[in-house]
């Protein structure tokens, strides 16, 4: 193929890849290729195209396909191509698949293809990176590049939190051919941390990073457990979200907060905090992070919710003054 020479790719409605040459008259006549065969992603993010049946000498067995990988509207993975491999640039390849699975550092679709026999492939399609919340609460992947900034993919739709106080998101999208709707929700696996006034961290992976660093009001007991307002979406309103669980007062751990997890499983996030009794001999409490920070969250407890294990805490707030407990320390009076 002369340098002048372009190829145009397109994808069908049965995600099948067309090659399409384009560019200056080279002496061949222009060819139009539907393509049978499958996409893969390698390790380092890049897709490829492995061709069943090459036609003729001319069509190779793998095409390679290079660009910045988004997700539309209707949650379908796209790639603008850049300007390698004899592509034209700017074009888009929309793969029709279906955001099926999140994990930590990864993002999964599956697809389904025919080829020009009538029969049906099904597949999955993974892309590495991070997960992270942008300036307005939405969930985002960023897909990991060697030496590039990494290509954002942003869920646009809403996210809630379940009874096991994780994260789940859930979109419904149209079936073009049948019109059918149908409906998909990823369940993220991680736990809460509560590190600022402002700040609601849910980590999937410490390690790298991948986390939804949401930011919040100040956050309020509520009956339920711990309840903050925040906005969600491009356009920002108003919703509440409550993280699900009770508080503990425990002699050996101190203040904590008690949520239920997956599996059955309880998640435990302590505080430090200023106490004092007031004239009607509540516990008052002023939340403090790990790091002792303020956290603006106020805590009015009986005193009988330390039973007889923190009879001497108790003692030793009588005469009026404050106390500093230290997130985790418990008790040491």
């Amino acid at each position: 193929m002369r340098k002048s020479e372009k190829l145009k790719y397109e994808i069908d409605p049965f995600n099948r890849l067309i090659a399409i040459k384009s560019g200056r008259d080279s002496g061949v006549p222009q060819f139009r290729d539907v393509l049978d065969g499958v996409f893969r992603i390698d390790d380092k993010n890049r897709l490829t195209y492995h061709v069943k049946k090459p036609k003729g000498s001319l069509t190779p067995q793998q095409l390679k396909l290079t660009g910045d990988w988004s997700i539309d509207k209707e949650h379908n993975l796209v790639l603008t191509l850049n300007k390698e491999n004899h592509q034209l640039a700017g074009d888009k390849l929309t793969l029709r698949a279906e955001l099926i699975g999140a994990q930590s550092d990864k993002i999964e679709f599956s697809v389904v293809t025919k080829d020009s026999n009538g029969g049906m492939h099904f597949y999955m399609l993974q892309l590495a990176g991070r997960w992270q919340a942008d300036e307005y609460n939405c969930l985002n992947f960023q897909v990991a590049k060697k030496t590039l900034p990494p290509n954002i993919l942003i869920l646009s739709g809403g996210w809630e939190i379940n009874k096991q106080n994780q994260v789940i998101y859930t979109y419904t999208k149209e079936i073009l051919k049948t019109k059918k709707k149908i409906t998909n929700t990823l369940t993220f696996k991680g736990f809460w941390q509560i590190s600022g006034k402002y700040r609601l961290l849910y980590v999937l992976n410490q390690e790298l990073n991948s986390a939804f660093d949401f930011k919040v009001s100040l956050g309020k007991p509520a009956a339920r457990g711990l309840e903050y307002e925040l906005g969600i979406g491009a356009s920002p309103e108003d919703k509440k979200i409550t993280l699900l669980g009770s508080w503990k007062i425990d002699k050996k751990i101190g203040l904590f907060f008690e949520m239920p997890s997956e599996e059955g499983r309880l998640q435990r996030i302590t505080f430090g905090a200023i106490c004092k009794l007031n004239q009607g001999s509540e516990l008052e409490l002023k939340l403090k992070s790990n790091l002792n920070e303020d956290l603006g969250i106020n805590l009015r407890f009986t005193k009988n919710i330390l039973k007889d294990q923190g009879q001497a805490f108790v003692e030793a707030l009588k005469d009026g003054r404050e106390i500093s407990l230290r997130a985790g320390l418990g008790f040491r009076w």
